[in-house]
């Protein structure tokens, strides 16, 4: 997938994925730990000043008379001037989507790198917050690694969403032929909330076989599960409840399909 804005990335990023063998470079997504939101900061400083300058101006009798408005005046300086340093401190990070996995780098660390076999799960997210009058959509890519790590990106990384989805679509070429010989062989898959194997699907102590299941589909932000001859959904889980919602998917589509009647 070709980038939309041309990233030069740093030597430590690249050297360590051509030393691991990771193919070519599909994308790149990074921190700027530096970039700071004005627009916020600077009625802040302003305010802040302003309420001094009054005090100055109009203090009347002893000080502590104007202290209350002191405190008030000072206050947004000191969490403006702890928010300038506090991102400045933060080191960079760097994570690259590759042929063969993920190559993540934290400035100043030695580069971690995690082939699609090292890789667990991948999730996806994206869910709206609002007030009321305006709205805005927040990504997360969650990516969980063998031994029980995991790495968490959120639109911190700028062209994370794009980036989210080129990854979740490798991920699911490299892993679903594997879990489709899994099926084949017998096993039972757990997606943490339901299971499935050739038989049937599982959710807590409830058991479908496939012959009685109507569909499987993302809706609303919900995984679905529908009985036949039934209106009320036989199972309904936010999506953040099924790892590799996108593998579950297919086979579940897959196995449906096979077990229909006629």
């Amino acid at each position: 997938m070709l980038e939309q804005v041309r990233v030069v990335v740093p030597p430590t990023l690249r050297e360590a994925a051509r030393d691991c063998g990771m193919g070519a470079r599909r994308g790149t997504v990074r921190t700027e730990p530096g970039r700071l939101v004005w627009s916020f900061l600077v009625p802040l400083v302003l305010f802040g000043l302003a309420i001094l300058w009054y005090v100055f101006r109009n203090a009347i009798g002893a000080w502590y008379n104007s202290l209350p408005l002191t405190v008030l005046g000072v206050a947004p300086l000191v969490f403006a001037g702890w928010i300038v340093v506090r991102s400045r401190s933060q080191p960079q990070v760097w994570v690259g989507h590759y042929e063969q996995g993920i190559v993540r780098w934290v400035t100043g660390r030695v580069p971690e790198v995690y082939p699609w076999e090292e890789i667990v799960s991948v999730g996806r997210s994206r869910t709206t917050v609002g007030n009321g009058l305006t709205s805005a959509s927040q990504n997360t890519l969650t990516v969980y690694v063998a031994g029980g790590g995991s790495m968490v990106l959120t639109d911190a990384y700028e062209g994370l969403a794009d980036f989210a989805e080129a990854v979740d679509a490798d991920f699911h070429r490299f892993r679903l032929p594997l879990d489709t010989a899994r099926l084949e062989a017998g096993e039972r898959l757990d997606f943490l909330l339901v299971r499935i194997d050739l038989a049937g699907i599982e959710h807590l102590d409830e058991r479908l076989e496939w012959g009685a299941v109507e569909g499987v589909e993302l809706a609303r932000g919900k995984l679905v599960v529908r009985r036949v001859g039934v209106a009320e959904p036989w199972m309904a889980l936010p999506a953040e409840g099924v790892l590799n919602l996108r593998i579950f998917l297919t086979l579940a589509e897959g196995l449906r399909r096979q077990h229909r009647p006629g």
